[in-house]
């Protein structure tokens, strides 16, 4: 959403100041935007009733892009100079007090109420926010593989303000530059107004060409990215500035629509806007060119009601319209918030009860009233309208924001490491009994702990405070870089080497086969790319929904490098996911019938299988690990829980994949290692074997704990040293 057209210019959302000639007080605009902040608010709360409600994010950067501009050409036309430190000035009190407020509550709240290991990721958020660079940290979590799947940050609305903030970087600059430019060729008056505008306009058509232009393309190559980049809005806040400069009282360059027209004009804006709000969805590619149309819709309703009044702008300014669109800022800033929030602490099914939605918008109305009272309008307002302090409010704001996530690491780090409960033991449960396995024993002895609500023990490796930065290294050798070095790990000396394929789950693996080599003599290559499974199926990309040609084109490179290596052993280890059916040609995956994707998968396996036996001496498949229903870590700190509220079930589905991707390698002549032993036993997972977090997230075993694996999986590969 755009922060300018929630709160406002001075000109448009305050009352007239008497010591400056104002722009038209126009209702519509404030209708405009309370239209806008009703579709976000209504499908961020129902998603499936309004899909395309997200589009009142671009009516408000349109809305922003006008009412910014036309204050910029005001006061160029007035003063004949624009001053930049007044502009930030007046942007500083419009925008950040309220925007500080809700960072600090929704830090605050998230601390008290949610699992440690989710707040801390919001701390981060928070600063992230706060220096307005949401958007660049949105999209890095949104194209993170270990980060798909988790919940969203109640701060990711942010990014909006992050794009609004960043284009006002470079816009009021480039219009300073072209109005001293006129200037020094000695322009002026009424002469120099209209060569600003026309030389302005020639700027912001170039602007707009080359960010659609430049959007449509991003939209296919990275949608993620795209959704969340300056460059690709850029063209929404710019059509607002096209607005700006064409119009004039009355008449769009001086040329006046007859009522018909602007009729014509206003209704179709409002119904191109309502139409996109409906027919769109979150599967839409978007922007792109989709985005042209709540774009231009919301050009029409602002031209329309700029030429003069419409049968829409008067429905657009009855009263409840106008307060609304007062309002819009902090209620954009607090409904999303409140949403995450209020679904994160009182679970999605009870959260979407229409009782409590209704109570969760209640409260975002209450909550932006109480700012709009008590921090935006005493901001706007009195002393804080000197440039000086004015100016002050963003470094107070920030030292503010780190003040409140510093607080809330110290918070965050004493609740998560001291206490002496000591590590599970074999010992304690049974000793023999459970076998003469060490490492299949301590399983066992963590699920009886888990069965007895024993406590969590206090020295957890590794800790809780980084569990979520525990990836295996891949060095120079992260091959979604588009790299095709070797790096040799384990004992890169060796004469015999041992290969390890697949994904993040070969990722995963890697460190206990990294130890594996050093103690017995293996040089190890990792030919792992983090979300490219390892099948012989062309694999369809998460993000654009098409045959992903760099996994392919890793996957030709990976196998050829194997046939060169002619390694000792290859480890294949891989999640599965959407892929395309040889037989029909069609896309499949786990969420279409799941008999007929395993079916596709097991021709897919023994396809790799087939291919590796033929140039590997050894290959071997390894899997089964668990697929949990929640994350290890926001199980271990979320309120105060026992062994048993985070031992889970492996998952069936997951399973079932697993001995899919077992017996094609042993149909194939090639070899299996079952590892659900290391993970499970009685039909539970805990999430703490021994003082070890086994899993990073619901699927990916931390390096610690693979590391702790390698002597039996060394064992189970017959790699050991006779």
């Amino acid at each position: 959403m755009s922060a300018e057209a929630a709160a406002g210019t001075e000109e448009q959302a305050a009352r007239p100041d008497p010591e400056r000639k104002q722009l038209p007080f126009r209702l519509d605009i404030q209708g405009i935007r309370a239209l806008a902040v009703l579709l976000v608010i209504v499908n961020h709360v129902a998603p499936a009733r309004l899909g395309g409600g997200f589009i009142g994010v671009d009516v408000f950067f349109v809305v922003s892009g006008f009412l910014i501009t036309s204050l910029l050409v005001k006061e160029a036309g007035r003063t004949d100079r624009i001053s930049l430190v007044g502009f930030y000035a007046r942007r500083a009190r419009r925008i950040i007090p309220a925007a500080t407020v809700v960072i600090v509550v929704t830090v605050l709240v998230s601390l008290w109420k949610l699992p440690l290991l989710r707040a801390q990721d919001i701390l981060t958020d928070g600063v992230w926010s706060a220096f307005f660079g949401a958007n660049i940290h949105m999209a890095q979590v949104g194209t993170d593989y270990f980060s798909q799947g988790q919940p969203p940050s109640p701060l990711r609305h942010y990014w909006s303000l992050a794009v609004e903030e960043q284009f006002y970087l470079v816009w009021p600059l480039l219009l300073m530059v072209c109005l001293l430019l006129l200037r020094r060729r000695g322009h002026t008056g009424a002469e120099l107004d209209r060569r600003f505008r026309r030389t302005a306009w020639v700027v912001i058509s170039v602007a707009i060409v080359a960010s659609l232009a430049w959007s449509v393309h991003a939209t296919y190559a990275s949608p993620v990215t795209a959704y969340y980049s300056t460059f690709t809005r850029a063209y929404e806040l710019g059509a607002g500035a096209a607005c700006a400069l064409l119009l004039r009282p009355g008449s769009v360059r001086g040329v006046r629509l007859a009522t018909g027209a602007r009729e014509a004009l206003a209704g179709a804006g409002l119904l191109v806007i309502l139409g996109s709000a409906v027919l769109l969805s979150g599967s839409t590619a978007f922007p792109g060119l989709w985005a042209l149309l709540p774009v231009l819709g919301t050009v029409a309703l602002v031209v329309a009601g700029g030429t003069g009044p419409t049968q829409v702008g008067r429905l657009l300014s009855v009263r409840p319209a106008v307060v609304i669109g007062d309002w819009s800022y902090s209620l954009y800033l607090w409904h999303w918030p409140i949403i995450v929030l209020g679904r994160a602490i009182l679970g999605p099914d009870r959260f979407n009860t229409l009782p409590v939605s209704a109570t969760a918008v209640a409260l975002t109305f209450l909550l932006s009233w109480a700012s709009v009272r008590w921090v935006e309008n005493p901001f706007r307002r009195g002393t804080w309208r000197r440039y000086r302090l004015s100016l002050a409010i963003y470094p107070v704001s920030i030292a503010t924001v780190l003040l409140t996530v510093l607080a809330g690491h110290l918070y965050v780090q004493e609740r998560l490491t001291g206490g002496d409960e000591p590590p599970i033991t074999v010992a304690q449960y049974g000793g023999t009994e459970l076998g003469d396995d060490e490492y299949v024993a301590l399983v066992k002895a963590s699920v009886l702990a888990a069965q007895d609500g024993a406590d969590v023990p206090s020295d957890l490796t590794p800790g809780l405070v980084d569990l979520r930065q525990q990836t295996a290294s891949l060095g120079e050798c992260d091959y979604r870089t588009g790299t095709q070095e070797l790096c040799p790990i384990g004992d890169p000396d060796a004469e015999r080497s041992v290969v390890v394929l697949g994904d993040s789950y070969a990722r995963a693996l890697s460190p206990a086969i990294d130890l594996i080599g050093q103690e017995q003599g293996y040089r190890v290559y990792v030919l792992v790319y983090s979300g490219c499974q390892a099948t012989s199926l062309q694999q369809i990309e998460r993000e654009t929904g098409r045959i992903w040609q760099d996994c392919e084109d890793f996957k030709d490179w990976a196998t050829q490098t194997i046939s060169d290596l002619e390694p000792a052993m290859t480890i294949v280890a891989s999640s599965v996911g959407k892929v395309v059916d040889p037989a029909t040609g069609e896309e499949i995956g786990p969420s279409d019938d799941y008999e007929s994707f395993l079916e596709v998968l097991d021709e897919g396996w023994r396809g790799l299988f087939d291919e590796l036996t033929a140039v590997s001496q050894r290959v071997v498949a390894v899997g089964n690990t668990p697929r949990l229903q929640q994350e290890a870590g926001v199980c271990l700190t979320k309120d105060d829980p026992d062994l048993g509220d985070c031992a889970f079930p492996p998952g069936n589905r997951s399973q079932r994949a697993a001995k899919v991707l077992l017996s094609a390698a042993e149909a194939s002549g090639a070899e299996a290692v079952n590892a659900k032993r290391w993970f499970c036993a009685d039909g539970l997972c805990p999430a703490v074997v021994g003082n070890y977090i086994t899993m990073r997230d619901t699927e990916h075993m931390t390096p610690d704990y693979a590391r702790w694996l390698a002597t039996p999986l060394a064992t189970a590969l017959d790699l050991r040293s006779s």
